[in-house]
């Protein structure tokens, strides 16, 4: 079935906003290529690492709400029963937070990557469960634009397509006031899991405008796709700023993370 055009249904807000006349790729010169990034200084991202007893981890990357350290919010996720919160320093954490290919400041969430299957570039699907405000389609169009991955959208009734290729369910809902989107996602030798990354935005914390929900939706299919973080603010991967598009650097660490040329 066809899903109706969204449309743009605010202004911009604070900072989690650019302007709407944004380039749909920006350029960033912050450092070169090849240098390991220094992360965001403001980056509270929180990290759950859960292993599993069918050899399989569980992964997830938390980030906190406006005014939420991320300290705050790893208090508030232990009270919730959530098992495997990583301390900011741990060891844990490190080893899953910013690893090679590095592109200025961007880089690769470590162990998290699309396997190619039968084609030259993965084939990720965005299946949309999320409500009519926030712009998936959109935010899906950058994402296809990336060298060394094709992004597709589909409406979650059309269901998955197989075939050697890979799916992401994005969701939106009321998740409390701590943390503005999550992914989740099950790993096996470095690899996702088929069917289990997903993407959880956030309707209580994000405010409901057209740049300000695209900007969160691109950040969190950014790591859906194997990206971690951006130190720079030209980059919807940046926290807690959220642009609305990606980043050069980031295109260039998701073709360098899936070398292969052409689809």
């Amino acid at each position: 079935m066809l899903r109706r055009t969204r449309t743009a249904i605010g202004l911009a807000v604070t900072a989690l906003v650019v302007a709407l006349s944004a380039p749909a790729v920006q350029a960033d010169t912050t450092a070169s290529a090849g240098q390991t990034p220094a992360r965001a200084a403001a980056d509270d991202a929180v990290h759950v690492i859960q292993p599993r007893s069918d050899g399989t981890t569980y992964t997830a990357i938390y980030e906190p709400a406006p005014g939420v350290t991320g300290e705050e919010l790893r208090s508030i996720l232990r009270r919730q029963g959530v098992r495997g919160v990583q301390d900011a320093n741990s060891a844990a954490d490190v080893g899953i937070a910013g690893c090679a290919p590095f592109v200025g400041t961007a880089s690769a969430w470590c162990g998290h990557k699309w396997a190619y299957g039968p084609f030259n570039d993965p084939q990720v699907y965005f299946l949309d469960h999320s409500g009519d405000s926030w712009p998936v389609t959109d935010a899906r169009v950058d994402w296809y634009q990336a060298p060394g991955i094709d992004a597709y959208y589909r409406w979650h009734t059309a269901g998955c397509p197989g075939g050697g290729r890979h799916c992401v369910h994005v969701y939106s809902g009321n998740y409390g006031t701590a943390w503005y989107g999550v992914t989740e996602a099950s790993t096996s030798g470095g690899y996702f899991v088929d069917g289990s990354v997903t993407v959880k935005l956030n309707n209580q914390v994000t405010p409901n405008t057209y740049a300000a929900r695209r900007s969160v939706a691109c950040h969190e299919m950014g790591h859906a796709l194997g990206l971690d973080h951006n130190g720079s603010t030209n980059s919807c991967l940046s926290v807690p700023e959220f642009p609305q598009h990606p980043s050069s650097d980031d295109f260039a660490v998701l073709n360098q993370l899936y070398p292969k040329p052409g689809t």
